[in-house]
This record gives structure tokens, C-alpha cells and sequence, in this order.
């Protein structure tokens, strides 16, 4: 069987696999270790992929101080494995004019230390300043780097991928410009890519899909992304009643309700889908509302998607089944979240997690992905995560039948 990977972000992953890993590192030493081997080995700013605070011995995030003691006359951006939080050493927050002054941008926050002065921990929006202000500073992957990368998913059984690209400021700091490095790269790309675009106004869409549209190669337009809150992993889901393990916080909403409406109804009268992250059980409730109103102005269910779906509430099931709308599922998060996902939600709301079963047998039509470089993109990893479950609510678990389903390549 040909798989297809229905939420990969391309230029991220490309940037894992020829960048610095940290997933595995057991403790901060070993991650420091690594940062300051990183930088002999390249010049300008450092950026590190998958930094996993739940796996180290500390299990905490570094801070800028802590980098600053291995690299600190360069900017060095540390990602932890969800992408919606990262840590820069002092250097990055000064090249972006981040101090104790700068107000929280909306939908994201500095961590600060008991001065006021940020601490380098960067949550949801508030990573977009500093990795803008790296960028035209850090040396982007190569195109070579790119196809390279691109083909090893051939390998993994792979033939063609949904692909999350942005318009404007790149994702991970991989490229200078995701969508014109994509079209430059269309006649030598080793597999499909219908690509979805996080995009910031009609204008961006509408110019971004004109682009791909006479663009070489097996790209196509497939639509519209966005995000409505952040991740469980670093307590920015949108949750109704708190984190467990953080009762001082719901999570983060990046929520715009007319914004993302206007932008839904631009994607579908371009012909496009319209896909919104949502994690936590609230922000299920709001992406739902868009795609509602949306289905009210004419846009058919099956081009309207959730993506991820983490932590979901029967009757938000109920009305999903009953909108036609579709789930995009990434069953590998179960893998990485085992061993913490119950310290975060606390034992009431476990039931609620990845009801890959429930969605299924309420009539909501499934699609798997694996959110790499969030997880590795390997489809077996996910497939079998989806069967065993890894130990969380096995009533949830799918037959691998069903399982490899989730990642067949879409109809056409």
C-alpha cells in the first residue's frame, strides 16, 4: 500500500532531518552538549528541532540564561516538539527587541522571570517575533536538502503528502520563502503535495494559490490553514476547566472567529478546504462554529476539516457526525504523550482523549497524519499507535485495517 501523510509540514521536516535533534536527549546537559557542537558546526543563528522537556531529566524547558552559558554571541532558537513553544538565548531576544517593555503579542506570551524580563520561553505567538527577526540571518535548507528529505518518505511507503506551508513568516526557520521555494522546487519533487496555506488575509490566499496554480511539478492547491489554540505538551491547548498540573492556566485561544470565516469563504470560493488546528476540548467547540457558519454560506462539509481533535467531548462528536465535517487525526501524538498526558488532564477527562473509536463509529469521517517534524513521519508509527493505543483508553484503539485506512491517499 502507498500511503499518504495528510498533515506533514515539508519545509519543517526537511530542516529536522538535516538540523539539530534533541528528542532524545535525556537531560539539559546533553542538550546544551549538543547546541555547542551545533555551533562549531554552522554559522549564524542555531535553531534546534524537537526539544522534549517531558523527556529530560529536569523535565523542564531550558531558559535563555541556561544558553547563554554555552552560546551567547549568537542568536540560538531551541523549538520543543510541538512547534508552538520555543526557548532563544539572550542574543535572539535582543536581535528581535524583545525586554521587560514588550507587551505579550495576542494569542501567545513571553515567560518572564520576577523582574518582568523575559526569560527566553517563547509560547505560541510570541515564537513569531524572534523567528523572524533570525531568519534573513539563518542559513535556510538547501533545495538539495529538501528533495533529499522529501524522498526518504518514499521509502518509509510514503507517495504523497498534504502539505502545511506558510505565505509569510516560515515555520521552524527553514526557508526564506516556503511558498516560491516550493514552486522552484516543483519539477524535481519525489512525491505529491497538495498543500494547504497559512495564509493571513484573502490577498496572501488568493496570490499564494495563483502561484502554485501555474507552478511545474505534482503540487496542487488544496486550501486554507489555521490555528484556534496550541498544544497539550506545552499547556497552550484551549481547554474549558484548567491544565491538572497547571490550575493557573486554560490554555492559549489564537481564536478570530469573523477572521477565520472570511478567510474559510475566500479558500471555498477558491475551490479550496479549509483546516483548523484545535487540541483542547473548547477549541473543538470553536472551530466547529466557523465550519458551521461556513456550511450556512455554502461550503460543503467534506471540504471542511479539524485537525487534531486531542481532547473532544461526546456531544461535540455528535455535532461533528452531524455536520459532515472531517477529522484530521495524528495517532503517533499518542506515542510521545503516554507517559505525561494523564498529569495534564488529570484522570476525569483521560476518557476524552483520541476517541478514535467514538468518532468512527458516530459516522465522522477520518484522516491520518502524522504533524512531522511534530513526530516522525514513518506511517507505521502512527498506524500502530491507532491499534494499541499504547496503554490510553484501549476502547478507543482501531484494527489496523482500520488504522491504515487513516492514511490512504485521498480520492483523485
Amino acid at each position: 500500500m502507498t500511503y499518504h501523510d495528510h498533515h506533514l509540514h515539508p519545509f519543517g521536516y526537511a530542516a529536522l532531518v538535516n538540523g539539530l535533534e534533541l528528542m532524545d536527549a535525556p537531560d539539559l546537559e546533553t542538550v546544551m552538549s549538543r547546541v555547542a557542537a551545533r555551533a562549531v558546526d554552522v554559522e549564524g543563528p542555531i535553531i534546534g528541532h524537537r526539544l522534549n522537556d517531558e523527556g529530560i531529566r529536569e523535565l523542564r524547558l531550558p531558559t535563555a540564561a541556561d544558553i547563554d552559558d554555552v552560546v551567547s554571541d549568537r542568536p540560538v532558537l531551541l523549538y520543543r516538539y510541538c512547534g508552538h513553544i520555543a526557548v532563544a538565548n539572550s542574543a535572539a531576544l535582543a536581535l528581535a527587541g524583545i525586554d521587560e517593555d514588550t507587551p505579550d503579542p495576542e494569542g501567545g506570551s513571553f515567560d518572564r522571570g520576577p523582574t518582568g524580563q523575559p526569560n527566553g520561553i517563547l509560547r505560541e505567538t510570541a515564537v513569531s517575533p524572534v523567528s523572524r527577526a533570525l531568519e534573513p540571518h539563518t542559513q535556510p535548507t538547501s533545495d538539495l536538502e529538501i528533495i533529499s528529505a522529501l524522498a526518504g518518505l518514499r521509502r518509509m511507503g510514503i507517495g504523497s503528502i498534504t502539505g502545511m506551508v506558510s505565505v509569510s513568516s516560515a515555520v521552524w526557520c527553514s526557508v526564506d520563502d516556503e511558498v516560491e521555494t516550493l514552486v522552484r522546487l516543483g519539477p524535481d519533487l519525489p512525491i505529491d503535495i497538495d498543500v494547504l496555506l497559512i495564509a493571513n488575509t484573502p490577498e496572501d490566499l488568493r496570490s499564494a494559490k495563483e502561484k502554485l496554480d501555474h507552478a511545474d511539478g505534482p503540487i496542487r492547491f488544496l486550501g486554507y490553514k489555521d490555528f484556534i489554540d496550541g498544544s497539550l505538551g506545552g499547556h497552550t491547548a484551549a481547554m474549558y476547566e484548567p491544565f491538572a498540573d497547571r490550575p493557573d492556566t486554560r490554555g492559549t485561544e489564537r481564536y478570530r472567529h469573523d477572521h477565520m470565516v472570511a478567510m474559510g469563504k475566500t479558500s471555498v470560493e477558491l475551490g479550496g478546504s479549509v483546516a483548523i488546528h484545535a487540541i483542547g476540548d473548547r477549541a473543538n467547540d470553536l472551530v466547529l462554529d466557523v465550519h458551521e457558519e461556513l456550511i450556512e454560506s455554502g461550503a460543503e462539509p467534506a471540504r471542511l476539516r479539524v485537525e487534531h481533535m486531542s481532547v473532544v467531548n461526546e456531544d461535540t462528536i455528535e455535532r461533528m457526525a452531524r455536520l459532515g465535517v472531517t477529522a484530521s487525526i495524528q495517532p503517533a501524538f499518542l506515542a510521545s504523550e503516554a507517559s505525561w498526558l494523564e498529569k495534564r488532564l488529570g484522570a476525569d477527562r483521560m476518557s476524552r482523549a483520541y476517541p478514535f473509536r467514538s468518532l468512527l463509529e458516530a459516522g465522522v469521517p477520518l484522516i491520518g497524519g502524522s504533524d512531522s517534524p511534530v513526530e516522525l513521519p514513518d506511517p507505521e508509527i502512527g498506524i500502530a499507535a491507532a491499534v494499541g493505543r499504547h496503554g490510553l483508553n484501549p476502547e478507543e484503539s482501531l484494527t489496523r485495517d482500520q488504522a491504515q485506512a487513516l492514511f490512504a491517499p485521498p480520492p483523485g
